[in-house]
């Protein structure tokens, strides 16, 4: 008895079926079950039903599944079925592609524009603010209103041998080796003070590699140099003065006269922007420029980019003196003559039998 190819052909087609009836009708028994569970629908806010496009905060922990995402977001509203959110992201092949972390989604969105935010890792980030001028006091009590540290536990890390050694700082301090900027913290670098600590550091030795080393290295300055005379900079003058004031201290520095700044005399002993008193001013202490020559033996802020750029790009000026004007400004002069004619008129008008007050004048 002959048996046609067709026949052959025709009974491998009806086994082929078959067999992929089989498997199919399998895995829908075994799969059932969890697709009817995740199915039902969870229990989430009303204003989340009643309100599409309110945006809401989810937080995405690390190691969570799929399926848990789903529930997720499906109680807060973002989505209306965790099945659908599921049945998308198998069907992309992108089930292990989401990112952890916190995000602001609003309520109601399609299931494919989710997956996609939270496969693209954009979460809510807060903005940390350091400003320029900031000392490690300042900024340990930034740290401590935050959470991110204890101001006294900030302080003993920011003198740290160690720790200042595998971060290539070469000084007692981080002071000055802190930059000054805005950093953004996602939820899970909200209560790790130390790895903060390091992104400053690195913002530092990003910005004054590229714009400050070459230079530096020509004068024979160190990074410490560059900075202790920066951080005098931003502590004395605003951004359009810089270059001026560091005019300034580089030609009392050439001349070998006592760079008389201010904030020097109470750096460590009051809060900056303290009332500076005569005893202050005779107080033998290191950072006391008043009382000695040279640099201080390290900075006394963390200045910003502009002041450190000063710091080795000075004006080029015969000035050795500066005195406030009351406006945000200084007067600068490069006679003591002229400086003190210009104490009398910015300072000591209208202070008739008033002992003068010391205010950013140079000697």
């Amino acid at each position: 008895m002959r048996v046609s190819i067709f026949s052959v052909f025709k009974t491998v087609f009806l086994v082929t079926v078959l067999v992929a009836l089989g498997v199919g009708l399998y895995v829908a028994y075994t799969r059932i079950p969890a697709l009817l569970e995740e199915s039902k629908p969870v229990e989430r806010p009303a204003r989340a039903l009643t309100l599409p496009g309110r945006e809401v905060t989810v937080e995405i922990p690390k190691g969570m599944n799929l399926s848990q995402v789903g529930v997720v977001l499906e109680q807060k509203g973002v989505i209306s079925s965790r099945l659908v959110f599921k049945l998308v992201a198998m069907i992309r092949g992108e089930q292990r592609k989401l990112q952890a972390g916190e995000y602001v989604l609003k309520t109601g969105s399609d299931a494919g524009d989710i997956l996609d935010q939270l496969i693209s890792g954009k979460t809510r980030a807060v903005a940390f603010v350091v400003p320029e001028g900031y000392t490690v006091f300042q900024i340990g009590a930034l740290f401590e209103r935050w959470g991110l540290m204890s101001r006294d536990e900030f302080l003993k890390l920011s003198r740290d041998k160690e720790f200042l050694q595998e971060n290539g700082i070469q000084a007692a301090s981080l002071e000055g080796f802190l930059f000054p900027d805005t950093y953004f913290l996602k939820v899970s670098e909200r209560q790790d003070g130390k790895a903060l600590m390091r992104r400053m550091i690195r913002r530092f030795h990003a910005v004054y590699d590229k714009h400050v080393r070459p230079i530096a290295e020509k004068s024979g300055w160190t990074a410490r140099d560059v900075v202790t005379l920066a951080s005098l900079i931003e502590k004395e003058s605003g951004t359009s003065e810089h270059p001026l004031v560091s005019s300034v201290f580089h030609n009392r520095l050439r001349k070998k006269m006592r760079l008389q700044c201010d904030p020097t005399v109470i750096y460590g002993i009051k809060p900056m922007g303290s009332k500076i008193t005569r005893k202050d001013l005779q107080r033998d202490h290191p950072y006391n420029t008043y009382r000695n020559h040279g640099l201080p033996p390290g900075p006394i802020a963390n200045p910003g980019k502009a002041a450190v750029l000063a710091a080795v790009k000075p004006a080029q000026t015969d000035y050795l003196y500066f005195v406030s004007k009351n406006d945000g400004t200084h007067h600068f002069s490069p006679t003591l003559r002229e400086h003190t004619n210009n104490v009398n008129k910015y300072q000591r008008k209208g202070r008739s039998k008033k002992r003068p007050q010391q205010s950013k004048k140079r000697r």
